[in-house]
């Protein structure tokens, strides 16, 4: 039973690298042909993914913000506790708004 475990594990990473790799290759094949795999132009995929970086940064960074508010206000809370939740909980709220954000620019 011991033995099975690692064995399962390393089995299931290596099919989750093998799809990666492969997709990757098809990706970068099509890319080659000079097609544009998400179906949208170089500018827009470039815009999308700067302004996906600015929300996810900008939430992050008030989620560290707010935890140092949280420890320096409150002594008995744990420094590494409130940090990450803080920072966990940020980014979700980051990744939200950052998918009604591309949810509406796909829709127009």
């Amino acid at each position: 039973m011991i033995l099975i475990l690692p064995i399962v594990a390393i089995l299931v990473v290596g099919l989750i690298l093998y799809y990666i790799r492969t997709k990757n290759q098809e990706r970068l094949k099509l890319i080659e042909k000079g097609i544009n795999p998400d179906g949208q132009s170089i500018t827009e995929f470039q815009k999308q993914s700067s302004l996906k970086n600015a929300v996810l940064f900008i939430s992050l960074s008030l989620g560290l913000f707010l935890g140092h508010i949280l420890t320096i206000n409150f002594r008995q809370l744990d420094n590494f506790i409130t940090y990450l939740t803080m920072f966990l909980l940020f980014g979700g709220i980051g990744s939200l708004i950052n998918y009604y954000q591309m949810k509406n620019w796909n829709s127009n």
